[in-house]
């Protein structure tokens, strides 16, 4: 540890109800860029009215939120950085009553949804770059919780291949800058 007090980030709603709200969160996290994330909503387009979202590694919130903000019915957010958790319930708390935080490991909240049979109609996930073949064994489970028709995103480094993971096939991917956001569904 350096010493030095946590970077800040700034970033805002794109679009939607919320647009232009502000969410913050410690530098330990990497949001998704506005940049991206506008190009990611434009691409799920019509899948985000009334879907039921999973953000895994949600650092901000940025991508659950954003997706409520533009209409989905409801978001999950999983983050393990309490850090990153105690600033999104600071600033949205009991504000966005659709909005549930999972504070702990993917693999677990994984578990547990499944357990209680809860599926998702669009799971996006983001793990930090330094440990992205970690992310993918987390993962592994994933297609459990996926609705039938629904999207699983992985967000990655564009160094990246598209990721193999059980019950998923690829559908694509899409490059911005860095980022390069690779879509699977169901067998």
């Amino acid at each position: 540890m350096s010493g030095r007090p946590a970077r800040r980030v700034e970033v805002r709603i794109l679009a939607g109800r919320w647009k232009g709200r502000a969410l913050a969160a410690s530098g330990a996290v990497r949001p998704t860029s506005a940049r991206a994330r506008h190009a990611l909503f434009n691409l799920l387009g019509e899948r985000v009215p009334g879907a039921r979202v999973l953000d895994l590694y949600s650092g901000t919130g940025a991508v659950g939120l954003e997706a409520v903000s533009r209409g989905a019915a409801s978001a999950v957010l999983v983050e393990t950085d309490s850090a990153a958790i105690a600033a999104v319930l600071e600033r949205w708390g009991a504000g966005a009553p659709e909005v549930r935080v999972i504070p702990g490991s993917v693999a677990r909240a994984i578990s547990r949804l499944a357990a209680a049979r809860q599926r998702f109609d669009i799971v996006f996930a983001d793990p930090p770059y330094a440990r992205q073949d970690a992310a993918i064994a987390e993962l592994a489970d994933v297609a459990g919780i996926l609705a039938e028709g629904g999207v699983f995103v992985l967000q990655s480094d564009a160094k990246r291949d598209a990721p193999e993971i059980s019950g998923l096939r690829g559908r694509g991917r899409r490059a911005y800058g860095r980022n390069v956001f690779h879509f699977l569904e169901l067998f």
